[in-house]
């Protein structure tokens, strides 16, 4: 049985599809520089950014996956939706989008298909709109509970 490395909505990264050899995951953090007189601006915390992961790998087709994996991830690239990402070991990272898509043939056939299909997968966090969650909203309910005490 093939374990899968990690799964982007019905596409999965795996030995026998498109294993990635190399990713690597960036987090951002948004500040907001704030002007104040006489002095110099303070930064004012926005809230997390969207993360972003790079996938790399490389695809044989002669031997697992065949030509039309990319042509997988381009697809749901174009539908436009943001794909539920789950790690190997379960974990579910959220939804994300994919943002590019690269490609790379090398040792190629008399007919022109590669014999080795280098890729790199960017994939960006959607970020999506939950209605109560977040600092923000704990503080603006802490400050209404506070509110109506006196």
């Amino acid at each position: 049985m093939t374990k899968v490395m990690m799964m982007l909505g019905s596409f999965p990264f795996m030995l026998a599809t498109a294993p990635y050899t190399n990713s690597s995951r960036r987090a951002e953090y948004r500040w907001q520089a704030v002007d104040r007189l006489g002095r110099k601006p303070a930064q004012q915390f926005l809230g997390p950014g969207a993360g972003e992961i790079t996938l790399q790998g490389e695809i044989l087709p002669d031997f697992a996956g065949g030509l039309g994996q990319l042509d997988a991830m381009r697809a749901i690239a174009a539908t436009g939706q943001p794909q539920r990402l789950v790690s190997g070991r379960g974990e579910v990272l959220g939804q994300w989008v994919i943002t590019q898509i690269e490609e790379q043939g090398s040792e190629f056939r008399s007919d022109g298909s590669p014999r080795v299909m280098g890729f790199s997968v960017t994939l960006r966090e959607y970020g999506g709109d939950r209605a109560g969650g977040g600092a923000i909203a704990s503080v603006i309910s802490a400050i209404s509970a506070l509110a109506r005490l006196l």
